[in-house]
């Protein structure tokens, strides 16, 4: 269990001497599991540079928060937590073993934002995060990354920007999107500030209408089969499922949606999902994003290649669209 020192928010704060210790590496992590749980862990490799010991770090984190858990690779860690106001929290850490000259400290301090996102009132609605990041100490590296909920994609909009600074990367990893930013030597007191907007998470729709219409026409067929031979069985079954399909063409898939299944039809069910933006004049954010529920869907298949994805039309999106 973590031991957390209680202080007076009145007593006066006396941060070590900054000049004696070196960040080497900052790396700042916030997971956006969901509009409503924002998850940030900051971890930090330190360096006394002098040849005085050193038992502890003083930092800054300046957001509202209410929990702490400060440990490194053998556990928890002792600190003191003095919240100076609802944005402004001091934190003076201890190290496990006091530092000489030239030691280094690697740690992690995990806390959840109390915040909660909301939706934009524009059309189309977007989520957008704001963060500060506090640079208590010389910094030689610092890195920023924020993980976007499941499903949720970065938003694209004529004349806003997705995210600030612009330089940012991305990466996909298990259905999530990572934007990572990377900068070095940053002086003491600085405030890196980040922008976020992302679109609200889909919500794929349940298939139980869909498996619970196949599983009636499987009995069907069992019961037709024994009058009518597997021949004419196979025939309804597949019938029924084409019926299905153009139904779920006409109602479930919005107009984005069928734009761009009747594009891969006409381009003769095969077409890279580059070719597809430019066709269309979707961003690829935008064309991703519609494509991600017609996979699901079995209406298409993506296949990797190069640096773009195939599109390839199904047999049940060409029902869908003949």
């Amino acid at each position: 269990m973590i031991n957390a020192k209680t202080s007076d928010t009145n007593e006066k704060i006396q941060p070590s001497q900054s000049n004696d210790l070196l960040v080497r590496s900052h790396q700042t992590e916030i997971d956006i599991y969901s509009p409503q749980s924002l998850i940030v862990t900051e971890t930090f490799s330190i360096q006394n540079l002098n040849t005085t010991i050193t038992s502890s770090v003083d930092l800054w984190l300046n957001h509202s928060l209410n929990t702490l858990v400060v440990e490194d690779v053998e556990g928890a860690l002792d600190y003191d937590w003095i919240p100076v106001s609802n944005e402004t929290h001091f934190v003076s850490v201890d190290f496990r073993t006091p530092l000489e000259q030239n030691d280094t400290s690697i740690f992690s301090i995990s806390y959840n934002l109390d915040t909660e996102l909301i939706l934009t009132e524009s059309e189309p609605s977007f989520y957008s995060f704001e963060f500060y990041s506090t640079i208590s100490h010389y910094t030689r590296k610092y890195a920023m990354s924020m993980i976007l909920p499941e499903l949720s994609f970065i938003h694209e909009s004529e004349g806003i920007s997705p995210f600030y600074p612009a330089n940012a990367t991305q990466i996909l990893i298990k259905n999530r999107i990572v934007i990572s930013w990377i900068y070095n030597n940053i002086s003491q007191a600085s405030e890196p500030f980040f922008l976020l907007r992302f679109d609200e998470p889909i919500i794929p729709e349940t298939d139980e209408p869909f498996f619970k219409s196949s599983f009636n026409v499987f009995l069907m067929g069992i019961f037709t089969g024994i009058f009518l031979g597997i021949s004419g069985t196979s025939w309804l079954i597949r019938y029924r499922e084409k019926k299905a399909m153009k139904k779920l063409g006409r109602t479930l898939l919005t107009d984005t949606q069928k734009a761009l299944i009747k594009i891969v039809y006409e381009k003769e069910g095969k077409i890279s999902q580059r070719d597809l933006c430019d066709t269309t004049g979707f961003s690829k954010s935008k064309v991703s994003r519609n494509l991600v529920p017609l996979e699901m869907r079995g209406l298409i298949r993506r296949e990797k290649w190069g640096r773009t994805y195939v599109v390839y039309l199904t047999d049940d999106g060409r029902t869908v669209i003949e």
